[in-house]
């Protein structure tokens, strides 16, 4: 009966995993900041006494004047054989979508889910749900329906699954980047850029490069919320799982750059599956080569 009840646990439903690149564009809302300091700068002057001029707001514009401009987002729903499937991957920057036109497009994507759909990101709560706040107050948005928590500011702590603050016991231990918990369980991250180039991307207007920065967040994020959910639902093989989200990304993508790192790592993996077989083989039935 305790295994009936165990085996039957009900299965959440879907998630929108999403990221979001920003850049110090605002410098117009920074001038108007700085009389509001008293402070008036001019030639050659330096930070404030106690601060670095990376860490003086007064000198470098901090988040706040940020703009987002690339956001990328997949759903992801239930398979039927256990833990996650791709429904849908979009992605919109700044070459054909303002910061407003980004926020929309969000938000209709937010709107047009099945009830009950969480939000799932790498910390998200730190950065891109104050970002997507900020911007959705700028341009007059609002949120829709099933989604005022956010206005809170998106610590809804089930609502809202943050792997980074999972991962790290509700932040007891120090926080980490995902490209190192990646690497620590074996998932590709930051695969066509430095963790810093979209700023550089942004001035460049390298659009295809700087989708593919948020896209590459997105995919990893999808591939680790993977491996969370396989703490509560064990029917898929996470190797089978992790592999389906790739071959599906690989139909929904065609020609990005970083297709070909997915692809080696899926090759990689069926072959070790393939050997690893063939070992198990040689021990629990070893008559199998006398019988070929």
């Amino acid at each position: 009966m305790l295994n009936e009840i165990k085996n039957e646990r009900p299965q959440p439903g879907s998630f929108i995993v999403f990221d979001l690149e920003t850049v110090v564009t605002d410098t117009r809302g920074h001038q108007a900041y700085l009389p509001m300091e008293r402070y008036k700068p001019c030639a050659g002057s330096r930070s404030r006494r106690g601060y670095a001029p990376q860490d003086d707001p007064l000198i470098t514009p901090r988040w706040v004047f940020q703009s987002i401009v690339a956001a990328s987002a997949m759903l992801l729903t239930q398979h039927p054989e256990g833990n996650l499937q791709i429904e849908s991957f979009e992605t919109w920057t700044a070459e054909t979508h303002n910061e407003p036109a980004i926020v929309t497009a969000l938000l209709n994507l937010m709107a047009d889910v099945p009830q009950g759909t969480r939000l799932a990101s790498w910390g998200g709560a730190w950065h891109d749900i104050p970002m997507l706040l900020r911007a959705a107050q700028t341009c007059g948005a609002t949120l829709p329906a099933g989604w005022d928590w956010l206005s809170f500011g998106g610590d809804g702590r089930v609502a809202h699954v943050d792997l980074q603050r999972i991962v790290t016991g509700g932040s007891k231990m120090k926080l980490i980047h995902m490209a190192e918990y990646a690497a620590a369980v074996g998932v590709p991250a930051k695969i066509t850029e430095r963790p810093f180039a979209p700023a550089r991307l942004y001035q460049e207007k390298a659009w295809e490069k700087l989708e593919e920065v948020v896209e590459g967040d997105v995919i990893t994020t999808a591939c680790l919320l993977a491996r969370w959910k396989r703490l509560q639902d064990g029917r898929a093989d996470i190797d089978t799982v992790t592999d389906r989200l790739l071959r599906q990304v690989a139909e929904l993508k065609p020609g990005r750059g970083y297709l070909r790192v997915l692809a080696a790592y899926r090759t990689r993996h069926f072959q070790a599956r393939v050997a690893q077989c063939t070992r198990d083989a040689a021990v629990l039935a070893p008559w199998l080569d006398e019988a070929a």
